[in-house]
């Protein structure tokens, strides 16, 4: 006799007693929440295998008290995606938009210099770089969409998260460490900003072409002041970098109407 039998019928007849205008409901309620009730998708272990077409197809384990279901002979109406199966479906959708990203930054920038080469895990992108100049890393985070504040550095590297194309993307850059402490020690006047290191000793040209100088003028937080070609107009170098990046230092003869950088500190902002 199925030793569920004695409980069932205490609380069938429970159920009885206290319901109300639907005695079904209230019994099979009642089953249910006793777990006396067979649910096929949870209770007989429901797995999903890979089929020789690369989909997935319901395979159900065996009962730990009761024989192995087996599937259908006969050809029956393809039952509603279960959330398993959603969920399987969805995994996959995502790890093929992250194989399409893949072939687009290899084809995009898989001649560049700094470039290493690009792997999938699942649905994510692993890059890895090696950075001979820090400057370039500013180019790769813009390009990954990596931010400053979830960068970790390591002894020999520096891993970054970004997205590319609504992708989770994880980036290395071999050796960046090493090119930011040479920029330190070759810069007369080093300023470390957002992981870039400037050289506020030199001119600063912005991606439009515009010639920055800073003056020896800071902020009250001390964050360096510039202005182009020596106009009185100031801006921090916080802004130019956003708005106007990527910098890239001037190496030939500063302007004439530049002035010579100052080693004092000006509290506030001109603007």
């Amino acid at each position: 006799m199925n030793k569920n039998l004695p409980q069932a019928v205490r609380i069938v007849r429970a159920a009885l007693a206290s319901s109300g205008s639907d005695p079904a409901a209230a019994i099979v309620h009642a089953l249910d929440g006793a777990q006396l009730l067979v649910d096929p998708e949870r209770s007989f272990g429901a797995v999903l295998r890979r089929t020789p077409a690369g989909d997935w197809a319901r395979e159900h384990q065996a009962h730990p008290e009761g024989p192995e279901l087996s599937q259908p002979s006969a050809p029956v109406e393809q039952p509603e995606l279960t959330e398993l199966e959603q969920q399987a479906r969805a995994w996959d959708q995502s790890c093929e938009r992250a194989r399409r990203v893949a072939d687009v930054i290899q084809r995009q920038v898989g001649s560049h210099p700094s470039y290493q080469s690009v792997q999938l895990d699942g649905d994510r992108v692993l890059v890895a770089l090696h950075i001979t100049n820090q400057a370039q890393w500013g180019e790769w985070r813009r390009y990954f969409g990596v931010q400053h504040d979830t960068e970790t550095a390591l002894p020999y590297m520096v891993r970054g998260d970004g997205y590319r194309d609504g992708v989770r993307v994880s980036v290395v850059a071999y050796d960046l460490p090493q090119a930011r402490t040479l920029a330190t020690e070759i810069a007369k006047a080093p300023y470390e900003l957002d992981g870039i290191v400037y050289d506020l000793a030199r001119p600063q040209r912005d991606a439009g072409g515009d010639v920055w100088f800073y003056q020896g003028v800071r902020t009250a937080d001390g964050m360096p002041l510039l202005s182009v070609d020596g106009r009185p107009e100031r801006c921090t170098l916080a802004n130019v970098a956003c708005l106007n990046g990527p910098l890239t230092p001037v190496t030939d003869t500063p302007s004439p109407q530049a002035t010579p950088v100052m080693t004092g500190t000006e509290g506030g902002e001109r603007a």
